[in-house]
């Protein structure tokens, strides 16, 4: 059943001629990125997080490989991170927060360009009534929010490689 609906699919995405943004932002990036974070002195951990999320996307959004010797460098810097309540239940207790995080992106890139890049992002989350967010689900919402940030960063840069790309294709 699902090889009988996902060919539909597949064909539908080749037809139009879809292309993964990682297509784009190869030639930009190439194979292997070198990642640094600048330690915010004021929130160390949330620092700690973005590391995290930064490796995360560089294999899982740009489809490449972290090494310390990489064909391109992405360094961010933590702007800003938050946490506000969003609702209250009938008693007046906080049931539902968003994270919010803003990032500075340093990409230079293959030809050894250096750009600047911001990131916003933002992940919702309930508790439960009468509760307290523990430490786990606080790092969990900020590493959610660094994530959506980094794909903000990602779709410019996949701007920049289509705008690269037609350069190249006239």
């Amino acid at each position: 059943m699902k090889k009988i609906l996902i060919f539909p699919v597949f064909l539908f995405l080749v037809g139009c001629g879809y292309k993964p943004s990682s297509t784009y932002t190869k030639p930009i990036l190439g194979d292997t990125i070198t990642t640094k974070v600048d330690i915010d002195i004021k929130n160390p951990t949330d620092s700690i997080y973005l590391k995290d999320a930064l490796n995360e996307a560089v294999v899982g959004v740009f489809n490449a490989k972290v090494d310390c010797n990489g064909s391109s460098t992405i360094k961010l810097k933590v702007s800003s991170t938050s946490l506000s309540v969003l609702d209250y239940d009938k008693n007046g207790y906080p049931i539902l927060y968003r994270a919010n995080a803003s990032i500075k992106a340093y990409v230079t890139d293959v030809n050894n360009s250096l750009n600047t890049y911001t990131g916003n992002g933002s992940y919702d989350f309930s508790i439960n009534a009468n509760s307290v967010i523990s430490d786990s689900l606080r790092e969990n919402a900020i590493k959610e929010a660094f994530l959506k940030a980094l794909q903000e960063i990602e779709f410019k840069l996949a701007v920049k490689g289509i705008k690269d790309d037609n350069k190249r294709s006239k």
